[in-house]
């Protein structure tokens, strides 16, 4: 807990939740229930594939050490330049750090969350998901943030994809079918293999980012002007 009230207290002057306006530098936020692959998500975006053994290093840098220190924090930010400039935070999503996601949006101005569900996930941990982000989507400090959830399109042991894009149940699952209208014209899910993606020019996450620069520059939002 002290080194997030330090985290905290470095963001204080930390523009991106400070200005308003059509200059703003946009903030996005990686939320998601644990290994549902954010971390993954970050750093296939700003590394690409590069970082080939990151799921055994990240485990690796979260296991504490004989003084019972982790070399991880568990947060993460980037900034990502490839579409429009903006910075990327991560939170896990342990149980406890759940609590703390609202710290985050409290004290930083958000633009955008992109909510990472792993479309393998079992029924119990569909629903707490749902919730989590339907708690989301009524806060106060984002009404206007764009939603974007990314359904993580593992594959696996036979190579073959554990989510049928067909059938796309979690699209009812997770209720975006029937969200009030002041929420679903910002909200969109996508379908993608998070290990897969190639950097920030990967087509899949460039959809994201369009839907993602329509809603931050609509005057219904924040009107930006990226």
């Amino acid at each position: 807990m002290s080194r997030i009230k330090a985290f905290f207290s470095k963001c204080a002057g930390f523009s991106g939740g400070l200005i308003s306006g059509s200059s703003e530098f946009p903030q996005f936020l990686i939320l998601g229930l644990d290994r549902s692959g954010k971390t993954t998500l970050l750093y296939r975006l700003k590394i690409g594939s590069g970082w080939t053994n990151i799921h055994e290093e990240m485990e690796k840098m979260r296991t504490p050490n004989e003084d019972g220190k982790v070399e991880d924090p568990g947060y993460h930010y980037e900034e990502l330049n490839r579409f429009f400039s903006c910075g990327v935070w991560e939170v896990p999503g342990t149980e406890a750090m759940r609590h703390l996601w609202k710290l985050f949006y409290q004290s930083i101005k958000i633009h955008c969350v992109v909510f990472v569900v792993d479309g393998g996930e079992a029924e119990e941990r569909i629903n707490l998901a749902k919730r989590h982000l339907h708690v989301l989507m009524n806060e106060a400090e984002l009404r206007n943030a764009c939603f974007c959830v990314v359904i993580n399109q593992r594959l696996d042991e036979k190579k073959n994809p554990v989510y049928d894009e067909k059938e796309d149940v979690l699209k009812y699952k997770l209720g975006l079918h029937e969200l009030h209208h002041s929420v679903d014209w910002r909200t969109k899910h996508f379908i993608m293999n998070i290990l897969d993606l190639k950097g920030e020019s990967d087509k899949e996450w460039a959809q994201l980012m369009a839907f993602a620069k329509e809603v931050l520059c609509n005057s219904r939002g924040f009107g930006l002007k990226l």
